[in-house]
């Protein structure tokens, strides 16, 4: 099987990828703010009521600030020239996940998960982000990455797995 193709493309995949999640961070940040301040400054009674959202925000905001990481990463990566088939893997199969969760739903624990909507966003809101996100959520963590990231992980030689940029 070819995984050349299935490489992750930084700058038409990755980067707009980065942007809609920053996005769709902005977006729930105001929505929440919106729901928790009473003129203009925080209200304890409305943050108590409101405790699932703000929850959710704070998973929202880490993961959003993983994919900046990792896009990040990758592009230090690239620009040394250590940006090997592992490392792109890694990050591909990484910034899929996370997308793919912070578009649809991240679980906060086994039996929460929080939705755009939880934070006050419907559809027509978050729709124009999922265009940057789209391809990245659908290829780029199928099965076959998958796979070829474990047999490379099994043929690597013992320690980290992959290149992890540091000096």
């Amino acid at each position: 099987m070819d995984y050349g193709s299935a490489a992750l493309d930084i700058d038409t995949l990755a980067r707009p990828a980065q942007e809609a999640a920053d996005t769709l961070l902005a977006h729930a940040t105001a929505a929440v703010r919106r729901t928790v301040t009473r003129d203009g400054k925080l209200d304890s009674a409305l943050l108590e009521a409101e405790q699932r959202a703000v929850h959710g925000l704070a998973w929202l905001a880490t993961y959003a600030e993983s994919v900046r990481q990792l896009v990040a990463y990758a592009e230090r990566m690239k620009a040394e020239g250590r940006f090997g088939e592992t490392e792109a893997l890694l990050t591909q199969i990484g910034l899929s996940e996370f997308l793919a969760q912070m578009f649809s739903g991240i679980p906060m624990n086994q039996g929460e998960i929080v939705r755009p909507a939880d934070f006050g966003l419907d559809e027509a809101a978050i729709a124009p982000l999922r265009g940057a996100v789209a391809e990245l959520i659908a290829t780029g963590n199928t099965p076959a990455l998958r796979a070829r990231l474990v047999e490379l992980i099994q043929h690597a030689p013992a320690g980290c797995i992959g290149d992890p940029g540091l000096d």
